[in-house]
């Protein structure tokens, strides 16, 4: 079942997988509702055929309705959040079991009220079946294959029973629910469509608000909320930092020679090598233009820092394709340090800009008497 369902949707990326198992392990008040609807019923039905079997099916029914909702409070006093589709779907499973269990029961109950001649019964188990499935496609259409299962284990045995009945009415409603089945699984892929393209739109709003468009690294305001968690956690743990301020040497002489389309190629390229470049913890943003910055968590000791800005540059500065051609551009680089900093924030990269502005500089002078030397020679 979970398998014929997968292979008629979309695969999903793993995050929004985690958004659908978060969504179905939120609905505690639905679990709640079904359980207690579900148990009473349950008991109704035992009631009136004073059979041990539905007895039975009934307290089972009750125990498994409190095991649903126990895992869902459990679920919510958790600390630590799903981040994992790990994680996800181990909680997703024990909420899963839990339904179909009691879809199982129910429908058991439910042949047994339409085989046992009682027509009241009969009509009061449809009902109960019939609102259990309206409810698990409703809320749960997050995981499909979840309330297609249910309904089937519901519906199946209530067809069965209703086609046995003597009365006409009654097994006109098990024809009925034949192609109820195919409208609730219809239903119930169609509500989940819409549910994820909700979340892939939400996702995607999101990252085009805090990413750049044309190198997809983080923007400036991004950068700016990473800089501030990065300063949260020097304050309240020491958890130390640096800021490298990047800026390309010679890039507006890409875009005059080969036009701003190859500087385009350039400037996603560098990033591509940005994202390479850095560790794990650590972040690349592009600040706008021909500048980038990188928030150096992985490791800030000094050391690191500089051999991680030489390999940088190593890897900026090795000729790049574009449309147009190769394209060669250089980087300047500053570096602020946190613990240089008693408030660190906008003044750490502030710093790292002047550094940068220093390092430019710098290059500028050498590249200048790199000219003259060569000039001399040629003169000579």
């Amino acid at each position: 079942m979970k398998r014929w369902i997968s292979e008629r949707l979309t695969p999903l990326p793993d995050e929004i997988r985690v958004d659908l198992a978060k969504s179905f392990l939120s609905s505690l008040p639905q679990a709640a509702s079904i359980s207690l609807t579900s148990s009473l019923g349950a008991a109704v039905l035992a009631y009136r055929s004073e059979a041990v079997l539905d007895l039975d099916l009934a307290v089972l029914l009750a125990l498994i309705g409190v095991y649903r909702v126990a895992i869902l409070i459990v679920y919510r006093r958790v600390d630590t959040p799903i981040t994992t589709i790990k994680s996800a779907l181990w909680w997703q499973r024990l909420q899963a079991g839990g339904l179909i269990g009691q879809a199982a029961l129910l429908g058991a109950l439910s042949f047994n009220a339409f085989t046992n001649g009682d027509t009241a019964a009969a009509l009061l188990a449809l009902g109960f079946v019939v609102s259990f499935c309206g409810g698990a496609c409703a809320r749960l259409s997050v995981v499909p294959w979840v309330p297609i299962a249910t309904s089937l284990l519901l519906l199946g045995p209530t067809i069965a029973g209703a086609l046995l009945h003597s009365e006409p009415p009654i097994f006109a409603a098990g024809v009925f629910l034949i192609a109820f089945v195919a409208v609730m699984a219809e239903a119930t892929l169609y509500l989940h469509k819409l549910v994820v393209d909700r979340l892939v739109a939400l996702r995607e709003a999101s990252f085009q608000a805090s990413h750049d468009g044309l190198t997809s690294l983080p923007n400036r305001a991004s950068f700016h909320r990473h800089l501030a968690s990065a300063c949260h956690r020097k304050e309240a743990a020491g958890q130390d930092f640096a800021v490298l301020y990047l800026d390309l040497d010679r890039f507006k002489a890409v875009n005059d020679r080969l036009g701003h389309t190859a500087g385009d190629d350039v400037l996603i390229e560098v990033a591509h090598r940005l994202r390479l470049g850095i560790g794990a913890g650590d972040v690349a943003c592009r600040l706008g233009g021909d500048e980038f910055a990188i928030l150096a968590a992985t490791n800030s000791q000094p050391a690191a820092v500089a051999i991680l800005a030489k390999r940088l540059v190593e890897t900026i500065t090795r000729p790049i394709a574009t449309c147009n051609g190769p394209a060669e551009v250089g980087v300047s680089i500053g570096i602020a340090h946190s613990d240089a900093h008693t408030t660190p924030g906008e003044s750490i990269l502030t710093a790292a800009d002047h550094a940068m502005y220093n390092t430019k500089s710098k290059n500028q002078q050498q590249r200048q008497f790199t000219s003259r030397d060569q000039q001399t020679a040629q003169a000579a």
